[in-house]
């Protein structure tokens, strides 16, 4: 195929230009883009075309949507990265507890006032390093993935993000193995709640993973893994846009 100098993008008709690289940043790259007069609408990561239901539409309204996803651990931090999103959140790539979690959604403003304060190190077995662990208030945070970074960078990118949070575009997600906790998750005043569970459940909020999807993982581990293609039996681009229970059919 004949190589086409991206300085010289602008003088082609396309209808879309996918991105391939395990690592590619899609914001760094429409940064770019920009430069060269790219119609930035149309560049999209490879990995965000293979989630099920993608269309250019609903790509370009969930890219224009800046959206903050609020999330009880890493999910979040997976979805922006699927999806080629801006970071418009702190609480990605971390996890915490459950009753933390409640906690903390049942008043955001107040404990993003707060000051984030070094408690200590903690050993991450599967990622093999250690890692900072938070208070902010009385809320713990364990910053799994940002071991690279020490105390002071993980404090940094929590400052930068705690301020790109758009409030007016908020998900919050969790999952539970505890009905209780999911009928306190689903009482929270957000239009856009997600919480997965592995039991049934007729709550608007509770996303049901049915056996065949969790296949023997841990709860936490489908989750992560569900921004995955074929690992998951809801549409993810509803879920993000509107916060809509809709389910697909199961790829195999």
């Amino acid at each position: 195929m004949p190589l086409i100098d991206k300085e010289r993008l602008k003088d082609y008709d396309y209808d879309i230009i996918i991105v391939i690289g395990k690592n590619a940043s899609l914001v760094s790259i429409l940064n770019e883009a920009e430069k060269f007069r790219i119609d930035t609408d149309k560049v999209v990561l490879d990995r965000t075309i293979c989630v099920p239901g993608f269309t250019i539409e609903r790509y370009k309204k969930l890219r224009n949507s800046q959206l903050s996803i609020f999330s009880l651990n890493c999910w979040g931090g997976f979805v922006y990265n699927r999806f080629g999103l801006s970071f418009l959140s702190p609480t990605i790539n971390m996890f915490t507890s459950e009753k933390d979690m409640l906690k903390f959604l049942g008043n955001p403003t107040y404990y993003m006032d707060k000051e984030l304060r070094f408690y200590k190190t903690n050993f991450e077995v599967n990622l093999k390093n250690y890692y900072p662990i938070f208070f902010l208030g009385d809320i713990q945070w364990d910053m799994n993935h940002y071991g690279d970074l020490g105390v002071d960078g993980a404090r940094q990118k929590w400052e930068e993000r705690r301020l790109r949070i758009n409030w007016f575009n908020l998900l919050v997600m969790m999952y539970t193995e505890n009905p209780k906790i999911l009928a306190e998750f689903d009482k929270l005043p957000y239009a856009k709640k997600v919480c997965f569970v592995p039991f049934e459940t007729d709550l608007d909020s509770g996303f049901y993973l049915e056996p065949q999807i969790i296949k023997g993982r841990a709860l936490w581990e489908t989750v992560n893994n569900s921004t995955s293609c074929g690992l998951m039996n809801y549409d993810l681009w509803d879920i993000l846009l509107y916060g809509k229970k809709t389910s697909i059919k199961i790829l195999k």
